[in-house]
């Protein structure tokens, strides 16, 4: 065999290898997911080297569970990279995603498609552990030469799939990806695919919805000033609510409203609320926060407490009280009531001068409260009556 036949041979098998391996494909993709207010990339093909996209892991995880409508799971976006020979083509990619109850997949599942917008090329400096990757602040992980980065939000709108809004129960969360091009060309006739191989079917995770709660409340906090009460309270999340009623009580049984504050609406993110009471009662105030949503339903805080005491003339001249019950320090027109633990009124008098004096000789031995009402204030005090 001649030389020049040789070379012929080697140059025909050389071309018939690099066109056999002129070819797009992708080696990297990940869902950007947003639960509970924090967004990151869950991988679902997962290369290495620098070229993860995100650090976590989509398929098998299971997001946990949120109440219906919190907007505390949604779908921010994804990110798939891509890569084609010199003389190959990529034209566009897409994340296809479904939802349905864990263990009822429908036979042919019905996915919607989000379109991943052309981010970049790359051919900027090297990161990550291989030669010629692309810096890393151009999206998630490096890539190198000739590869290709499709992401939403990348250059445009990010989506914000809330998956809250589905209805109460356990779901399976699948997802796929597809891009288009043409291997040997510039055309955009091939799809491809990246699907876990399809085994048993894509990539799945798992996700939880409750029942919502209109108001998951945090801490409610009261401090005495002496002659005022600051009540602060926040929430973890709130659905509907409408407004806080602030309401007190001097016997911790019945409330009655001092205030209210605007309510956020619907949040999945932390609340901070406060009211004043500028003129709480003297002795022991009971508080609470009352939430009501949109469609007249509420739902009550804990109930928290503190003494105050003032300095007035005023006083009861024993405590505990036998048969008589003495109030000395008033003005004209001053009422004194006395009512029990569960707010209903035994007796009451009028002050005709700086003294009152109630019989109570003819009530049951127990706690209960007097209630002291002038032109300037009213105060409560708690009051022990023993035969």
């Amino acid at each position: 065999m001649s030389k020049m036949r040789t070379g012929l041979l080697v140059f025909l098998f050389l071309l018939a290898g690099n066109a056999g391996w002129c070819q797009f494909g992708h080696y990297a993709s990940a869902v950007y997911v947003n639960a509970n207010g924090g967004s990151f990339f869950y991988n679902n093909t997962a290369p290495g080297l620098g070229q993860d996209i995100g650090s976590n892991t989509f398929q098998g995880t299971d997001f946990g569970i949120f109440e219906q409508n919190s907007g505390g799971l949604k779908i921010a976006g994804s990110e798939i990279k891509t890569f084609k020979g010199m003389a190959d083509n990529v034209c566009a990619a897409s994340l296809n995603y479904t939802v349905y109850p864990v263990g009822i997949r429908p036979a042919s599942p019905i996915y919607s498609s989000i379109p991943l917008g052309f981010y970049s090329d790359c051919f900027a400096p090297a990161c990550g552990s291989f030669f010629g990757s692309y810096n890393i602040a151009a999206g998630g992980g490096c890539c190198s030469e000739r590869d290709q980065k499709w992401q939403n939000p990348g250059l445009g709108v990010a989506v914000n799939i809330d998956l809250t809004a589905n209805p109460i129960g356990t779901y399976t969360f699948e997802i796929y990806y597809s891009y288009t091009g043409q291997d040997g060309g510039s055309g955009c006739g091939t799809t491809k695919y990246d699907n876990n191989n399809s085994n048993p079917v894509n990539y799945t995770a798992a996700f939880t919805i409750t029942a919502a709660v209109p108001v998951s409340f945090g801490t409610v906090q009261l401090v005495n000033n002496s002659t005022s009460n600051n009540l602060s309270w926040y929430t973890y999340s709130e659905a509907d609510t409408k407004r806080f009623s602030v309401e007190r009580s001097a016997n911790g049984v019945d409330f009655d409203c001092i205030g209210q504050q605007p309510a956020a609406g619907s949040s999945s993110t932390i609340k901070h609320y406060s009211f004043t009471d500028e003129r709480p009662l003297k002795g022991i105030n009971f508080y609470r926060v009352k939430s009501w949503e949109t469609n007249g339903r509420f739902q009550n805080s804990v109930i928290v407490n503190t003494v105050n005491k003032f300095a007035d003339s005023w006083y009861i001249v024993t405590n505990p009280v036998k048969d008589n019950l003495l109030v000395e320090g008033l003005e004209k027109g001053d009422q004194v009531i006395v009512f029990n633990a569960y707010g209903a009124e035994i007796t009451r008098a009028t002050s005709n001068n700086n003294l009152v004096n109630i019989p109570v000789y003819h009530i049951a031995n127990g706690t209960y409260y007097i209630k002291l009402t002038s032109k300037k204030s009213f105060y409560i005090l708690p009051v022990v009556i023993v035969h």
